[in-house]
């Protein structure tokens, strides 16, 4: 049962990452195309890490197993967090750049909690920790989606 969840805990979070930044046309066009590909670049070693991670959690037997687990999602969204706040977005764009980082800061947040909740509370946590997880990950991503929608929009203008 924890393998399951685990899964579906690590789809949940590979497609928070597969929402993509779209080329510009008008003012300022390679400003803003540098920094839609240094997005999209982020969030594609995100999604790729995140996968890995998801290969390794089917496998997962243990309490311990799916701490770590959990506890790689952490690092993997706090280091793609790290590279998107060295982006230097367009100023058209700023806040919702500093949303979209905020975000994957939360995540990963959420992420290494999970695995803190698991090695305190056994295997009677994981299902519900892994359940929770999936929730909050779930309305993260779709606060992602609109934040990349409206960075989009504004890029496009």
């Amino acid at each position: 049962m924890p393998s399951i969840r685990l899964a579906a805990a690590a789809a949940v979070l590979a497609a928070c990452a597969a929402a993509a930044l779209v080329a510009c046309g008008g003012d300022d066009t390679d400003a803003k195309n540098d920094y839609v590909d240094a997005v999209n670049e982020v969030t594609a070693t995100l999604n790729t890490g995140l996968t890995e991670i998801a290969s390794s959690g089917t496998a997962v037997g243990s309490p311990k197993d799916a701490a770590k687990v959990f506890g790689d999602f952490s690092k993997t969204l706090d280091g793609a967090a790290a590279d998107l706040e060295g982006i230097d977005p367009p100023s058209d764009v700023t806040s919702q750049h500093e949303e979209l980082v905020g975000i994957l800061d939360q995540l990963g947040s959420e992420s290494q909690n999970a695995a803190d909740e698991i090695s305190q509370g056994g295997a009677a946590a994981v299902t519900g920790v892994a359940t929770q997880f999936i929730g909050e990950a779930n309305q993260l991503g779709s606060e992602a989606d609109a934040t990349i929608d409206e960075i989009n929009s504004k890029l496009q203008e």
